[in-house]
């Protein structure tokens, strides 16, 4: 990233709004990217608001998280609470159909609202219990046919787990603002979501993404390591 674009990132805001019916576990998403255990109580009641930082940029990014209750949809609240978004993310639980085919509606909604505005926000999909894919109930081909329909990214994680949620994020934000998302937050984020998965007992399914980027790591340490061990023989 060259010194002019991050003097263009400088002091921007970033609004992020997740959308999506209730208990699809947006707050635990939001909690999970704050810092949190990924594990929220209770329902949301309108909105909820929280700042943060991407530390993808220098100097970091200011954050806005807007955490929509599924029950907004049908309130005349719904447009505040999208106001100046930069990126909108669907979320649905891959363990319950209802909540995916629901997004047809959220999609209508939120088209129209954006319809008359000048600049779009950029949206994207996000599967949410991907540790409870043994429970899948929405089928991969019907996710990827409304990705494609609607132009959406399409992600894949889980909030208890922590996996893709900081990945997410940050490619999402690094596209708003223009920037290559760096390696070693990619790296440090994998690295992050497999202590997390240890400690509570779960596999993670593997990030393609985030694979390819440790084994290059790993390669270059390992040529490293075999380099300096042919100096000591001589």
């Amino acid at each position: 990233m060259t010194d002019t674009k991050d003097e263009e990132c400088s002091g921007k805001l970033v609004k992020l709004t997740l959308v999506g019916e209730p208990l699809t576990g947006k707050s635990s998403i939001c909690n999970r990217y704050l810092g949190g255990c990924g594990v929220s109580f209770g329902s949301t009641q309108g909105a909820e608001v929280s700042a943060a930082q991407w530390v993808g940029a220098r100097p970091p990014t200011p954050l806005q998280i807007c955490d929509v209750a599924g029950a907004a949809r049908v309130t005349n609240m719904l447009p505040n609470y999208l106001y100046a978004s930069d990126i909108v993310i669907f979320v649905y639980d891959l363990t319950n159909l209802q909540s995916f085919d629901k997004l047809d509606v959220w999609m209508k909604t939120i088209k129209d609202i954006f319809e008359s505005e000048p600049r779009k926000p950029l949206m994207a999909l996000f599967g949410n219990k991907s540790d409870l894919e043994h429970q899948r109930a929405v089928r991969l081909s019907c996710v990827q046919k409304f990705s494609s329909e609607h132009l959406l990214e399409n992600f894949k994680g889980s909030a208890r787990t922590g996996e893709m949620v900081n990945t997410a994020f940050s490619k999402l934000i690094s596209r708003v603002l223009g920037v290559k998302m760096p390696i070693e937050i990619v790296a440090h984020r994998k690295s992050t979501d497999t202590q997390i998965s240890e400690q509570l007992n779960i596999q993670p399914v593997e990030d393609t993404n985030n694979t390819l980027i440790m084994n290059r790591k790993m390669l270059r340490k390992i040529q490293r390591k075999a380099s300096s061990s042919v100096c000591c023989v001589q």
